[in-house]
């Protein structure tokens, strides 16, 4: 099945708030009107592209770029990611909407959440990362989300790029385990 997979990470617009807050306050800002997209990691017909810039505008414009490319070369592909329906797509589009920059259209039922998948459509708050699940399958990364933050922070941007193509491996790793498995056949009606 032809696919691409989506993956985002984001950063508060403000450095020093963020940095005083309690963990739980930190969580609360993870949010398109309080944080932005610092990198957006796009893996089609075998390839990763890792688009970064400070400018999110230019960012979000690359990405639209290279997703329209690929939508028009393999109209039936679906969008892959993991949490995709519930964080990445809406940050993707609301920081669209903020920095006026036209989107590609497409429709959500052509989005696979594997986090929808694999719990079967369980509702609220649901057990299990994309580490957890690559760990599963022998897959690890070693880093951990919470540092792109300080990366970003501090211009360490080809350690963004390094932790979010790792993210793109696991993805497709357990994409690939949940398609064998026909975990992916499994419909919420």
């Amino acid at each position: 099945m032809n696919h691409i997979i989506i993956d985002i990470e984001t950063a508060p617009l403000d450095f020093d708030k963020y940095g005083s807050l309690s963990d739980d306050d930190k969580l609360k800002l993870l949010n398109p009107i309080d944080s932005r997209i610092v990198a957006i990691g796009f893996h089609h017909d075998g390839l990763n592209n890792i688009f970064i810039d400070v400018d999110e505008k230019v960012l979000l414009q690359n990405f639209w770029e290279k997703f329209n490319d690929a939508r028009t070369k393999s109209p039936g592909c679906i969008i892959v990611g993991f949490n995709i329906i519930s964080f990445d797509i809406p940050f993707i589009t609301t920081r669209s909407f903020v920095n006026n920059v036209q989107v590609t259209p497409f429709k959500i039922k052509h989005v696979i959440d594997l986090r929808e998948k694999i719990s079967a459509y369980r509702s609220g708050r649901v057990r299990g990362s994309l580490k957890d699940l690559a760990g599963f399958i022998g897959i690890s990364s070693g880093e951990n989300g919470s540092m792109v933050f300080e990366w970003w922070k501090s211009g360490e941007y080809e350690k963004i790029k390094l932790y979010l193509q790792k993210d793109l491996v696991m993805t497709e790793a357990v994409y690939q385990r949940a398609k064998d498995l026909r975990i992916l056949e499994i419909e919420k009606w």
